[in-house]
């Protein structure tokens, strides 16, 4: 009996392959740096399946990006509240806050290593059409951890803490970038002991008294 072919299998694949090609060659050249046929080359698809299935290099970009920054996201916020839950209506303590806020996006970036370098362009070097999406996507996974930790640390600003928060960011970002490209990165007793240890250091900074107040710093400054 022959056996048919699976259409939504081949398009899974095809969109499979697309994303994972476009992971590698946009975190490595950027958005300026990297053609439509150089995309469907790497990932062993012709040209018209490229534009068939995204339409234009910028929704492959977004899909790219986005695919891996919501649910990383949504998995963060799913932590804290259960964290919240669990601290019946006490201060959550700061190493909980920052477990639930960095351990996502580190356990995404150790198992897709190109990911850490399109996360950091997109940060600090967005293509112009990503500037308005991440200012609406950034502030709902970012704001109840900044109001989590004004609670358990009432003596600092939502400024300094929105400050410091962006500090996080950049250690969790020059961490997962050195270590998905170390070969430890496959051993889930030597990740977590990094991540215990980032936790630990991201603590004692945050809760550092400040030297600056919130009016020293304009509002949402570093958000």
């Amino acid at each position: 009996m022959e056996t048919r072919p699976n259409k939504q299998s081949d398009v899974s694949t095809t969109t499979e392959s697309l994303l994972n090609a476009a992971e590698r060659l946009f975190a490595e050249h950027g958005y300026d740096g990297v053609g439509m046929r150089a995309l469907a080359d790497e990932a062993g698809v012709n040209l018209g399946a490229t534009t068939y299935h995204y339409g234009s290099k910028q929704k492959l970009y977004i899909e790219t990006v986005m695919r891996r920054f919501r649910p990383i996201g949504e998995e963060r916020i799913k932590l804290l509240r259960l964290a919240e839950k669990e601290a019946k209506g006490k201060p959550v303590p700061v190493e909980k806050i920052l477990d639930c806020m960095l351990r996502p996006p580190f356990m995404t970036v150790l198992a897709h290593p190109y990911f850490p370098a399109l996360l950091a362009r997109n940060l600090f070097m967005p293509p112009p059409f990503m500037q308005e999406l991440l200012a609406k996507e950034l502030p709902p996974f970012n704001e109840p951890f900044v109001a989590a930790l004004a609670r358990t640390l009432p003596n600092l600003s939502p400024e300094v803490l929105q400050m410091r928060d962006v500090f996080a960011g950049g250690v969790l970002l020059m961490v997962s970038r050195q270590l998905s490209k170390m070969p430890m990165r496959n051993s889930p007793d030597f990740c977590e002991m990094v991540l215990k240890e980032m936790v630990t250091f991201i603590a004692a900074g945050l809760r550092t008294e400040s030297t600056i107040s919130g009016s020293d710093l304009p509002p949402m400054a570093f958000s």
